[in-house]
Order: C-alpha cells, then structure tokens, then sequence
C-alpha cells in the first residue's frame, strides 16, 4: 500500500493522456479499510469545488439561473484512472471513461 499525504494532491490540475488539463482535485472519496484510509476517487472540476466550499445549493440554482447546467462541469476519477506517483497527474484512462459530476450529489 502506497501512503500519499492528501492535502498535497488538493488543488494539482490533472491531465488527459494528451496532456490537456481537465480539472484540478478539488474533492477526494475515501473509505476506512481497517486502521487505514482508501482513496476510492477524485472529483475535479466546477461541481467538485462547489462541494469542497458547501456552496451546492445555491451553485446549482446559479447554474440553473444561467443554463450552464447542461454544460460539462466535472468528473468523478477512480482511484485507478489516475497516475499520482509523478509530478504531474496524469489520467491513466481516456476522458471519455470518466463518470461525469452532475451536480446530483450535491443537492440536498
């Protein structure tokens, strides 16, 4: 198992296999194995920072106001979709086979 100090990854802009920047870590999943932590996956993007500052609500009524909802505004990575081990992070997948954030796990 491979320790990575978390608050290290928060806010690194993470790129496509191209080398495109799609989103910096704005939210991390982890999930308690025993005495340890397991990053289960990452959300970058809008949405992503809209939850990280609990400004859900009122993000998507604003989205909504403006129709940018529709838009892209986000993506859950897996833990495994994700090369972390080098100074960029770099997905290990295409784009496409992210989940999208759509801003339904943010409404309460």
């Amino acid at each position: 198992m491979v320790e990575i100090n978390i608050e290290l990854l928060l806010g690194r802009a993470v790129s496509s296999r191209a080398g495109k920047t799609i989103g910096h870590i704005e939210a991390i999943r982890a999930e308690q194995d025993g005495p340890d932590l397991v990053i289960t996956e990452f959300h970058v993007g809008l949405y992503a920072a809209m939850e990280r500052m609990s400004a859900s609500p009122l993000g998507i009524e604003l989205l909504d106001l403006f129709h940018l909802r529709r838009r892209h505004c986000g993506y859950r990575i897996r833990w495994n979709q994700i090369e972390l081990g080098k100074a960029e992070l770099r997905l290990l997948c295409d784009e496409t086979e992210l989940a999208p954030l759509d801003g339904s796990h943010l409404k309460k």
